[in-house]
């Protein structure tokens, strides 16, 4: 993943925590670290109806995601910034019965919207991957 590096005062240095993308005023330096890019993500993508959860793609990563573990869940939102801009990649389980494909666009919508209007940085893409379709009564079933 690159990092992103924007501004008037930016300056390249290699971090041991992931991407950062820094923008410089005459107050100093501001980093947006994929972490806060990742939180964005998941709080656009959890709002939007019909989307149940972001999900893993393994056995473990969904455990963690059911007991709340957020370093766990960040392993299904991929980040790529380069620039001033932001790439996305995120799995999602659906609710049984709604349509695919207008849920994706609207998550697609919505973690676009977020991420311009908290950061600033343009997002260049938002690819989601529907994982599975849950249904409501079976989830309801297995919380009795």
């Amino acid at each position: 993943m690159a990092r992103l590096t924007s501004g008037t005062a930016s300056k390249k240095h290699t971090s041991s925590t992931g991407p950062v993308a820094e923008h410089g005023n005459q107050y100093g330096q501001i980093k947006i670290h994929e972490g806060a890019i990742a939180t964005i993500v998941r709080k656009a993508a959890c709002s939007v109806p019909g989307v149940t959860r972001i999900t893993g793609n393994s056995f473990v990563d969904n455990i963690a995601e059911i007991v709340g573990s957020k370093k766990i869940q960040d392993r299904s939102i991929q980040i790529a910034m380069n620039n001033s801009s932001v790439a996305v990649e995120l799995s999602i389980n659906i609710q049984y019965g709604v349509q695919l494909p207008a849920v994706a666009a609207a998550v697609q919508d919505a973690v676009s919207r977020e991420i311009k209007a908290i950061t600033g940085l343009n997002v260049t893409k938002v690819n989601v991957i529907v994982r599975e379709m849950e249904d409501a009564s079976e989830d309801e079933t297995e919380s009795l």
